[in-house]
């Protein structure tokens, strides 16, 4: 008698089809989200079954003696990768999550054992061979040592040969153990926590001696640490001895912390910093460690951390930003070189990238980028200039309120403010008056407001009240009322009070913003 599968299969098929969104688009793309959603909204019909039990092959699932969803290429494509890992039953309870399902996938790909915790309420049965491996794995760590049996008393030769093998055995207990074996030491601590250890060491040691002693343990658990692949843990460590070099005051010991990071900074282990620094779902308090490790290795994460930041979402960018501002001077080199590449977009990224650095050495090579071809460099550049607030930019700046672009306008108009030079006042006045393009003139107003000065507060006044010819709208008053709220003084205060009975509701969303 056939088994009505329509409720399995449902919940079947928006798994195999979440399983290739996933392997397509990170965690947090649109995609991803609507299929877990999908997931969501299918497993009441899969849970009200109570608990289920699917066979897997090599081509799919099997339920009953039915091969469910048979033409489904992506529920295939999920089962052959867990087939090829062992999987041979896949045992679902109920409570299952979309968290869980998704902990399911990583057992397909390799990066999750099967008997990991993040599984949740998915039993996954491993074949006779697989379960042989995995059980004879657990049984050789928790075996205790063999006992020693009572032998005869042993004659000349064999007093030599045991001599010898007592020999061998002192000199691999001495040796260390090769980077990458699997040496179990009862009596040792594991490196990471060995680590932390030194590394307070270092920070809580008086004099240069202990120092010292700490940063050579460190640099004997530096082989430990690369192997474990825990990039937190590494990340710890660079963090703290670029928080300890600060006060270290002997160059030879200053030396001994360059020498540490550079052998904790190989490419493999900078490239997985990198990639974990824009992954979505890290706890903030490991991502502001990988923030201040990539930040101390600008030397070589510079470039690496750019080319990741021009690719990685908006709203995933903030922490390449954020690892540039505390890396700051160390980051211009690799930067500067950047400037000469022929690609627009990482000439546009590196100069934004030099303005988070706050460096006044970048001020003379952003000014020179103000010309450039591209209209996205122009901007990122002058952008940058207004990041750094050097006040003697803002007369080089000028002629840029008369690019072609809008979007170069509102940026030369954004470092005109910033740079806070009272003399700009006349020309952002005159060339209000020639704008004709709202966003820019909303910009120069609020650049006004930052300058300042009683005429600062006149012009505002002005361009904050209704009517004009054209007719000022509700974007431009508002963005005259923001810049009111930028000046000191009574005067300024009692217009912005007035402009919160405004019957424009940007007019007033704009004065009551002060008071929030």
């Amino acid at each position: 008698m056939a088994v009505n599968t329509a409720g399995v299969e449902r919940a079947l098929g928006a798994m195999g089809t979440t399983f290739r969104l996933v392997r397509l688009y990170p965690p947090t793309h649109p995609a991803v989200a609507e299929g877990l959603r999908q997931i969501s909204a299918a497993l009441p019909a899969l849970q009200a079954l109570g608990t289920v039990e699917w066979k897997v092959g090599a081509t799919g699932l099997h339920w009953h003696g039915q091969h469910l969803l048979a033409r489904n290429a992506q529920l295939g494509e999920l089962a052959g990768l867990l087939y090829a890992r062992g999987v041979r039953t896949i045992q679902v309870h109920p409570g299952l999550t979309p968290e869980h399902v998704l902990a399911l996938f990583n057992v397909a790909t390799g990066s999750v054992s099967p008997d990991d915790q993040s599984l949740g309420r998915i039993a996954v049965g491993l074949g006779r061979r697989s379960s042989q491996r995995l059980e004879h794995a657990r049984a050789a760590r928790a075996a205790p040592p063999p006992a020693v049996a009572a032998e005869p008393a042993p004659g000349p030769v064999d007093a030599a040969v045991s001599a010898a093998a007592v020999l061998a055995a002192a000199v691999a207990e001495v040796a260390p153990a090769p980077r990458g074996s699997g040496v179990f030491r009862p009596d040792a601590l594991p490196a990471d926590v060995e680590a932390r250890r030194a590394l307070g060491t270092v920070r809580g040691a008086a004099d240069a001696e202990g120092q010292r002693e700490g940063l050579t343990r460190l640099q004997a658990l530096a082989g430990a640490l690369l192997t474990l692949r825990d990039t937190t843990a590494i990340a710890e460590v660079v963090a703290g001895l670029d928080e300890a070099l600060g006060k270290i005051q002997d160059p030879d010991v200053a030396d001994l912390v360059g020498a540490v990071a550079g052998m904790l900074s190989e490419p493999a282990t900078v490239q997985r910093m990198v990639a974990r620094l824009g992954e979505p779902r890290v706890p903030p308090a490991e991502r502001e460690v990988l923030v201040r490790a990539v930040g101390a290795l600008a030397a070589i994460t510079a470039v690496p951390v750019l080319e990741a930041h021009l690719v990685a979402p908006a709203d995933r960018r903030e922490p390449y930003r954020a690892a540039i501002r505390v890396a700051a001077d160390r980051a211009v080199e690799p930067l500067l070189v950047r400037l000469q590449d022929p690609r627009d977009d990482l000439v546009a990224g590196a100069a934004e990238f030099l303005g988070l650095t706050g460096s006044p050495a970048v001020v003379e090579p952003l000014l020179g980028l103000i010309h450039h071809r591209a209209e996205i460099v122009r901007e990122r550049a002058l952008l940058a200039l207004a990041e750094l607030g050097a006040r003697e930019t803002s007369r080089r700046c000028i002629p840029a309120l008369k690019d072609e672009s809008a979007l170069v306008r509102i940026a030369a108009a954004r470092a005109i403010g910033v740079a806070g030079d009272g003399a700009a006042m006349t020309v952002l006045a005159r060339r209000l008056e020639r704008e004709e393009d709202e966003g820019v003139q909303a910009e120069i107003l609020r650049a006004v407001g930052r300058l300042g000065g009683r005429e600062s507060l006149d012009l505002l006044a002005r361009w904050a009240e209704p009517g004009g010819r054209p007719r000022r709208t509700s974007f431009v008053r508002a963005a005259a009322v923001a810049g009111i709220a930028l000046l000191p003084g009574r005067d300024a205060q009692a217009l912005i009070e007035l402009y919160r009975q405004d019957k424009d509701p940007a007019v007033k969303r704009a004065a009551d913003a002060v008071h929030q």
